[in-house]
């Protein structure tokens, strides 16, 4: 790592509360990637289909569809840390059910689909408090060091969660890895508990200190002014929410399949492929240690569209690799790659958003953007057991992911407006 990536992520401390708040992300982190790992497993060892494995998958994100919205109006409506606490507890909770389910010996295959939809609904309730508590704790200066140790800190578990998934799995079996899931998210709520902070900016103020048009106390209404935003006042991020849906449609397609991938095309076990995750997790990691080096040189809506573009070619490049090492490092350069994009558009908002729409216009740029994953989870496996061929899914997706970017350029996104209004020097704040 070079001096000056070191630089972007050393510095004063973050403060207690943030800290805090990333170790309680890192941990529940950790458990997502235990369940996403076990459960399309289970769902491939008990019915050895493409399509059935990747029902898994839309049915993680369907839920954004349905509650994103909401879970952004109760972001900027109540305190965050408590929605934060009761997420994790509820997390808990559904975990243990499916844990239990899973000890019994049950081999359900309806029971693991209603446990997959039932955690993921707590997602999109919990994410836009997270978000909108990051700038509530540190300064407007230090955002993109505090994104990029989150990212980091995510990434992190992303390579130690699939890994430590694969040897729970061949260890113990699936339950041991869901009772540990259980146990990741009833942690982070306690450390949630700890944090001593405000995490919601008084209703009716902005984060500047400029006067707030009146708060809106009915749900219709507060929706339409996350949209009014993003629509009239700040279309780089229509653009931008838009790219990342047509982005994850391609991205998906390999996505969705890839456990399947990876175990009927390459023959690899559940050991190799918790390799090929944790790579993805190591990747995304490097990804985030050079954000803040990117963050001082070049604006954020332009480090998204170069993105793209990168980690179109790099799905294309994972056609005719069929050893674990390489597909290990290409996988984690495309997640190096998508870590850099997501700190840039998390910056790009909490600089652009008024403070007490933050969580609504969190949300629903979240849901455009993550709108197209159900549908292209199914359709990756719908084409993989019509076609027989995830060589041509893959450059489909690649391909897909390529015009996307190359599309952008025409974008809001890369206009005057689109970049030098999101960006200015952090030194300057």
């Amino acid at each position: 790592m070079s001096t000056d990536v070191r630089a972007g992520l050393a510095g004063r401390r973050l403060g207690a509360p943030y800290e805090l708040l990333l170790f309680a992300f890192v941990v529940s982190g950790l458990g997502n990637w235990i369940y996403r790992l076990a459960l399309p497993l289970m769902v491939f060892e008990l019915t050895g289909s493409a399509l059935n494995t990747a029902v898994v998958y839309a049915l993680e994100y369907a839920p954004l569809l349905l509650l994103s919205l909401p879970g952004g109006v109760i972001a900027d409506r109540f305190e965050r840390r408590r929605i934060l606490v009761v997420g994790d507890l509820a997390a808990t909770v559904l975990a243990g059910v499916l844990a239990l389910i899973v000890t019994s010996g049950s081999s359900s295959v309806l029971l693991v689909y209603l446990a997959a939809f039932l955690l993921a609904c707590v997602e999109p309730l919990y994410y836009p408090a997270f978000q909108g508590m990051v700038p509530d704790l540190v300064r407007d200066k230090d955002l993109e060091r505090a994104n990029a140790w989150m990212q980091m800190g995510d990434n992190v578990m992303s390579l130690a969660g699939p890994a430590v998934a694969g040897v729970l799995i061949a260890a113990v079996g699936y339950e041991g890895a869901i009772w540990a899931d259980a146990g990741t998210f009833a942690v982070s709520a306690l450390a949630m508990v700890a944090i001593r902070a405000r995490s919601k900016p008084p209703a009716g103020t902005e984060r500047d200190g400029a006067a707030a048009g009146p708060v809106r106390r009915d749900l219709l209404g507060e929706v339409k002014d996350s949209l009014v935003h993003i629509t009239r006042e700040n279309r780089p991020l229509l653009s931008g929410a838009v790219l990342f849906a047509l982005a994850n449609l391609g991205t998906w397609l390999v996505q969705a399949n890839l456990v399947y991938y990876l175990s009927d095309y390459q023959a690899m076990s559940p050991a190799l492929i918790g390799v090929v995750f944790a790579a993805q997790g190591a990747g995304a990691v490097l990804g985030a240690a050079v954000c803040p080096w990117l963050g001082r040189r070049f604006a954020p809506g332009r480090v998204v569209i170069a993105g793209t573009v990168l980690a179109g070619a790099g799905i294309v490049l994972l056609i005719p690799l069929r050893d674990v090492v390489s597909i290990s490092v290409l996988w984690a350069l495309i997640y190096g790659i998508g870590t850099v994009n997501m700190v840039s558009w998390f910056v790009l908002r909490q600089r652009t958003v008024p403070a007490r729409m933050l969580g609504r216009v969190v949300a629903t740029t979240r849901m455009i953007a993550f709108m197209s994953i159900p549908v292209a989870s199914v359709l990756g496996g719908v084409l993989e057991q019509h076609w027989h061929n995830m060589y041509l899914i893959i450059a489909i997706a690649g391909g897909l992911r390529l015009l996307v970017g190359l599309g952008a350029l025409l974008s809001p996104l890369n206009s005057a407006a689109g970049w030098s209004a999101g960006w200015r020097n952090p030194a300057d704040s």
